[in-house]
């Protein structure tokens, strides 16, 4: 499988996971790092042990069986369109779209989380059934934000601008898993008033080049200006291509199988390290038994907030895909 080439807004970031370095011969292997849960959210179950500042915002809980209203985590019997999992059925997942055209989903969480000693996001997603549109975004806020909407959708995934809506409030982080390709971009308004150095590379500024299949960070911003791209694993070689795989799962099929959505399974850990510019990580599970790899990393130019808010958000366009979010954790480490 190929692997993401891994480029930075600006300046070279790593080109391949660190190698591992091998133990000095009696040397004693160091503590593991002690960490404690902020998050713990399977998306599993009916909903009702989710903690009351999550909200919904049009996405819902396929094994959930009430249809609840507005900013509840309710039944999927009415975003059923593609290959979507069995409406009803346990254990079930957090299902941001199913794969109906112009579509779009978020869960954001209005409850600030204290950034002490760095945050550790796990979770699995799904990108799967459809015509490759548009991608997964998770997203950091300022914990004194109150996280109440996403950002603009399509190819802003939620967290960023666009020329018809504004990002996210208080941004700080958004990490796109980005399938159709156009978060990378700074095209459709995307990182207005950005420095020159935190722009997208030139092959990135072009209408409709877009970086099919791949990952990128974009930093704060507020309403219609900031965002600015960090990291992307977009390269020169990759725009225009429709060559799918590393994030992306099987093609549209109307019958949904256990087969299929362990083929559109990617596990994903974001770190985010302590003190105001923190070192942030990006790794991803293919599950193809090399364990994680090392996508992007990134040093943050921009001061961390003291508290965060969290969502996530998915979109579909004319082209669309069934998106899918499992096994959420947060966990903040301690000395």
């Amino acid at each position: 499988m190929n692997r993401m080439a891994i480029l930075g807004a600006g300046s070279m970031l790593l080109a391949a996971a660190l190698a591992a370095v091998p133990a000095t011969a009696g040397a004693q292997a160091p503590a593991p790092e002690k960490k404690v849960v902020l998050v713990n959210a399977p998306f599993t179950g009916k909903g009702d042990n989710l903690p009351p500042d999550a909200l919904s915002l049009n996405a819902c809980l396929t094994a959930a069986t009430e249809l609840k209203g507005v900013n509840e985590f309710d039944s999927c019997a009415d975003q059923n369109l593609g290959p979507v999992p069995e409406s009803g059925k346990s254990p079930g997942f957090l299902q941001l779209t199913d794969a109906g055209q112009y579509d779009a989903g978020a869960a954001i969480y209005d409850h600030a989380l204290q950034n002490v000693g760095g945050i550790e996001v796990t979770f699995a997603q799904y990108q799967y059934g459809g015509t490759h549109a548009d991608g997964i975004s998770f997203f950091l806020v300022d914990g004194d934000t109150s996280l109440t909407e996403a950002g603009a959708y399509g190819g802003s995934l939620g967290y960023a601008q666009n020329t018809n809506r504004p990002g996210v409030d208080g941004g700080y982080l958004g990490l796109g898993l980005d399938a159709w390709g156009n978060f990378s971009a700074d095209t459709e308004g995307r990182g207005a008033g950005c420095p020159e150095d935190y722009q997208a590379p030139d092959y990135l500024q072009v209408p409709l080049n877009r970086a099919p299949d791949n990952v990128a960070l974009r930093g704060p911003g507020q309403g219609y200006e900031g965002y600015c791209l960090l990291a992307t694993t977009a390269t020169d070689e990759k725009i225009g291509t429709y060559k799918y795989g590393d994030l992306y799962g099987t093609d549209f099929t109307e019958t949904l199988s256990t087969d299929t959505l362990e083929d559109a399974k990617r596990l994903v850990k974001l770190k985010i390290t302590e003190g105001k510019h923190p070192t942030v990580t990006v790794d991803i599970d293919f599950l193809d038994g090399d364990g994680w790899e090392r996508v992007l990393e990134t040093t943050m130019p921009f001061e961390a907030p003291d508290t965060f808010k969290i969502g996530f958000a998915s979109s579909t366009g004319r082209a669309t895909d069934v998106h899918l979010i499992r096994h959420l954790r947060v966990e903040t480490f301690v000395e």
